[in-house]
């Protein structure tokens, strides 16, 4: 009797940590060390000396730029621990995990594909990987080609390495990424090369998931804020290929943000602002 009272005890004991333990969500951006974060900026370096793997990293924690002691492709830093629950379900699969990578530029699928390909014309110049789980997400938007690698550990495409690239990781609730699904699917365009998303998760996201939706009236334009898990407001900016020079005047308005945004990062210079404004209105 008392062996089976014990055996009893210990299976309620099992239950209850595995329940606690599936309401920790694992997908969040994390840093170096593998601590989740709100959000945060990576900026890799450019091929000078160390072969193109060195990046710069800021969060809300850092009081601006560090020089990472790892590389971009270590599998104990910020890319590779905020990826993990991705890399995990390459290996087995579980349930309440969803994600979507997208990409312009995409990565080689086979080992028999000789040459890499690109996404059709028809679709937005953008680059991004979305994960999520029942109670939270990250949004991953980048600008590396042929990342990530497909459906690889080895997640970092080796033609990453000579130009300077970024990152920006956010961290969502789970309900927020029917807006986050919006705004790839309205404006963006963004072009979906793998994906998984259960059919109980946001319907906008399995749309641009199945690359079946795409914007059909004006305004080709669309601005959203979306708040971080902890609070933080971000301003997500996407204009379909259709927004013509005559809308260049709204764009316009857009440098206000743009500033706030270059005082918190110092990435780029005031003359690189209006470069990059006068390209677009030219």
């Amino acid at each position: 009797m008392e062996m089976a009272t014990y055996r009893t005890v210990v299976a309620l004991l099992f239950c209850v940590v595995v329940l606690f333990q599936g309401c920790e969500s694992d997908v969040k951006c994390r840093n170096d060390s593998g601590a989740e974060v709100d959000w945060y900026i990576l900026y890799k370096l450019p091929n000078v000396k160390d072969g193109g793997l060195s990046y710069l990293y800021m969060d809300e924690s850092t009081g601006g730029w560090r020089r990472s002691t790892e590389k971009i492709n270590s599998r104990s830093g910020a890319l590779a621990n905020t990826l993990k629950p991705l890399l995990d379900f390459y290996n087995r699969k579980t349930e309440g995990f969803g994600y979507m990578l997208y990409n312009d530029q995409l990565p080689k699928q086979s080992r028999n594909q000789r040459r890499h390909t690109n996404a059709p014309s028809s679709f937005g110049h953008s680059k991004g990987v979305v994960m999520l789980d029942r109670q939270t997400g990250v949004w991953l938007s980048h600008s590396t080609p042929r990342f990530p690698t497909y459906r690889s550990k080895v997640f970092w495409p080796q033609s990453g390495n000579a130009n300077a690239q970024t990152f920006m990781c956010v961290t969502y609730s789970h309900d927020d990424f029917r807006e986050i699904g919006s705004q790839c699917k309205q404006k963006l365009l963004a072009y979906s090369y793998d994906s998984d998303i259960p059919k109980t998760f946001p319907n906008e996201l399995r749309c641009v998931a199945q690359r079946s939706c795409y914007p059909k009236k004006k305004p080709w334009f669309r601005e959203k804020m979306l708040t971080s898990l902890n609070g933080q407001q971000f301003h997500s900016f996407a204009k379909y290929k259709r927004f013509g020079d005559g809308e260049c005047s709204q764009f316009q308005m857009l440098k206000f943000h743009v500033r706030l945004m270059i005082n918190m990062t110092s990435i780029v210079t005031e003359q690189n602002l209006r470069h990059i404004f006068n390209s677009l209105c030219s």
